[in-house]
This record gives C-alpha cells, structure tokens and sequence, in this order.
C-alpha cells in the first residue's frame, strides 16, 4: 500500500486557503513538509490534520507565535509512523492531538475571558470611584454655594 501525497494545489484544495498561506505557515512554524526529488512540496494526510488544525486556531484568534509553541505537539512520533501498516496507530494519535489542542484552546479561552472578566471589574471599579468624586465634588460645590448666599444677605 503507497503512502497518500497530495500536491501544494490539492492541499489547497482541502483547507479552503491560498496557496502563498500554506507556504508562510511552513517557513514561520518550520513545519517538516517533504518535497519529491525535484524540490516540490508534497503533503501527507497528516500534514493535511496539521494544517486544518492551524486554521481552526486561527479562526479562533491564536497568533502564529502561539501556534509556533504547539508544533512539537504537532509532530510528536510522525517519524516513527513512516510505515502504512501504522495507519490505525496514526489516527489514533491525531485524536490524541486533537483533544490535546481542544483541551488547549478551552483552557487558553477560559483564560482569556477570566482576564476579560478582571478587565470588567476593574472598569466598573474605576468608573463607581468617578462616580464618588464627581458626587462629592458636586456635594462640595453646593456647599460653597450655600455659603456665598449666606454671606450675600447679610
């Protein structure tokens, strides 16, 4: 049984993006993307996994920085897993990966909208001290008011 490659134009094809973004994703995540002896890029499926798995996280706001930190995840024993009759231990592994990166994205969004949460306090805080000032710099106005009437009359 061969090994399924896909060409740069039929990967493109299955994650719905251009092709100079499959080629800027591979040099900024120094992802291990073979190449045929004429020096052309070839996918495997699993390249394929990486790269869906790359926009699901781009679609949810990671940067490519943060991607970059996941990428030894990304490869962790694909080089053992040269052989087709490793097949079933391959996708076993990217169900692995996959729950990893779900656990991950939860984890990192939970994060994120706890501190989103802080940011909130924080601002109602800020805006309830405003509020305080501006009650007793009025109290405190009305006060001098009453006291210039107080002398006027008289």
């Amino acid at each position: 049984m061969q090994k399924a490659i896909y060409s740069v134009s039929e990967a493109v094809h299955f994650l719905g993006i251009q092709s100079h973004v499959l080629r800027y994703w591979e040099e900024e995540l120094c992802l291990p993307i073979g190449r045929n002896e004429m020096g052309h890029r070839y996918y495997t499926r699993w390249d394929i996994q990486v790269f869906l798995s790359i926009r699901e996280l781009k679609k949810k706001g990671y940067a490519l920085k943060e991607i970059g930190e996941l990428t030894t995840l990304f490869y962790k024993n694909q080089a053992e897993k040269k052989q087709p009759e490793h097949r079933t231990a391959t996708l076993s592994v990217s169900r692995e990966f996959m729950d990893i990166i779900s656990k991950l994205v939860t984890d990192r969004l939970q994060e994120k909208n706890s501190g989103e949460e802080r940011y909130k306090r924080l601002d109602e805080r800020i805006r309830s001290c405003q509020q305080y000032r501006r009650e007793a710099a009025a109290a405190v106005e009305k006060e001098g008011q009453k006291k210039k009437r107080f002398f006027q009359k008289k």
